[in-house]
């Protein structure tokens, strides 16, 4: 019998059991937290809420299925080591739980200033906030703002603040103010059905900057292989979009423009002190005496996110110590690979979706049978785990208590 540990729930974890079930072979999800949605719940602002539907009901459909033993609660490193995990003797083991922390700044000095956040935990406070139960960090959200990335992240978090903004001006002038509504409609529109201005609302607004020029922000794919003629339309494709969202939520963006340091009066953070970049056959080349100054009232860090260390994992630096991207094979270790925002850093859904499904197709003839007895003993341990988190195995009445 074939039975392949999974490590997280959510887009590629779920899309790699739905590979072995096609396959006719038994997994076994452990996820954090106590659905297996990972950032569709909590890393996608609260107005997707149609593909927010949609992606759990995928999920759902999956981690229910006879041929997957799903763990909640349970978190590697944390509540199990990863050495009685590898030495359980599984057919495979994939790493598909995603990058919860945030890519360092690069100036970490900036950290300490109260209007300086990162990009999880100020989605995060975004999409509860508004709720009764709410009780965690709270964000001010003021104007002059500045987002430092790039991508379609970044683009959320510099929507959240322009909504916010203009949340501030006009909810109290607004009848049954939705600011999903205004996400849908897009700023000017639903300013325009309440009769408001969006410039007589003086705000100053948001800007993002870029350390690349547009065509080579990753707000679209543009796979290898492609031609010239190709290529340049997918770039001109981008500049597109971002125009678009532009244009729906007034903010600014200031491309090939690099942080290098940060400026601070009277112990407060008032600025970043930047460079100008040239992109020269795909590299970085600082423009010389481009130095400037970006002053800012708000700082929002939208650079990426990194897999959080787990004691036994073997890691490169910040990340994962992958020696093949595409297969996700984890150098030192036999039988386990990474796959999803893990390893694509990327922390988008169609990409992980895409990883796992490529770790699957190049893994799936290399899990072999394991013997009667090693799978008895992971029968058992999962038993042990799941009476742990109080979970009985059905998926559906666990889902109803969430």
């Amino acid at each position: 019998m074939k039975v392949v540990l999974i490590i997280g729930g959510a887009v590629s974890g779920s899309t790699a059991a739905n590979k072995l079930i096609d396959a006719g072979i038994r997994s076994v999800v452990i996820e954090q937290n106590k659905m297996p949605y990972g950032k569709i719940e909590d890393g996608l602002p609260r107005w997707h809420d149609k593909q927010r539907s949609g992606e759990y009901d995928k999920i759902d459909e999956i981690i229910s299925n006879d041929l997957v033993d799903y763990v909640p609660l349970t978190k590697l490193g944390t509540d199990i080591s990863f050495d009685e995990v590898l030495n359980m003797g599984w057919s495979c083991v994939y790493f598909a739980n995603g990058a919860w922390k945030d890519r360092p700044f690069p100036i970490t000095e900036i950290e300490k200033f109260d209007n300086f956040h990162y990009q999880n935990p100020y989605v995060y406070w975004f999409n509860h906030y508004h709720e009764k139960s709410y009780n965690g960090k709270q964000v001010q959200v003021v104007d002059n703002a500045l987002v430092i990335g790039g991508g379609l992240a970044s683009i959320d978090v510099c929507k959240i603040t322009q909504m916010e903004l203009v949340r501030q001006k006009v909810e109290s002038k607004i009848d049954n103010f939705d600011i999903v509504e205004m996400e849908h409609k897009g700023i000017p529109k639903y300013l325009s059905e309440h009769n408001i201005d969006y410039d007589s609302l003086g705000i100053t607004g948001t800007t993002l900057i870029y350390r690349r020029n547009i065509d080579n922000m990753p707000i679209t794919t543009i796979p290898d292989g492609l031609d010239k003629e190709m290529v340049n339309k997918r770039k001109a494709a981008r500049r597109k979009v971002l125009s678009n969202m532009q244009d729906k939520y007034l903010f600014k963006v200031s491309e090939c423009t690099q942080p290098v340091d940060i400026v601070v009066e009277n112990d407060k953070l008032t600025g970043i002190k930047t460079i100008t970049n040239e992109v020269v056959d795909g590299n970085l080349v600082p423009v010389k005496n481009s130095e400037k100054i970006i002053n800012a009232d708000l700082f929002i860090s939208s650079i990426g996110s990194l897999p959080e260390p787990i004691k036994g994992v073997p890691m490169n630096g910040s990340t994962y110590d992958i020696v093949d991207q595409e297969s996700g094979k984890f150098n030192e270790l036999e039988k386990v690979h990474g796959m999803g925002n893990a390893i694509t850093g990327q922390g988008n859904i169609k990409a992980s979706r895409v990883s796992a499904k490529t770790v699957g197709d190049l893994t799936i003839d290399l899990i072999n049978d394991i013997d009667e007895d090693t799978v008895a003993n992971i029968d058992v341990k999962v038993k042990q785990w799941q009476a742990k988190s109080s979970y009985d195995g059905d998926y559906f009445s666990w889902k109803e208590k969430k």
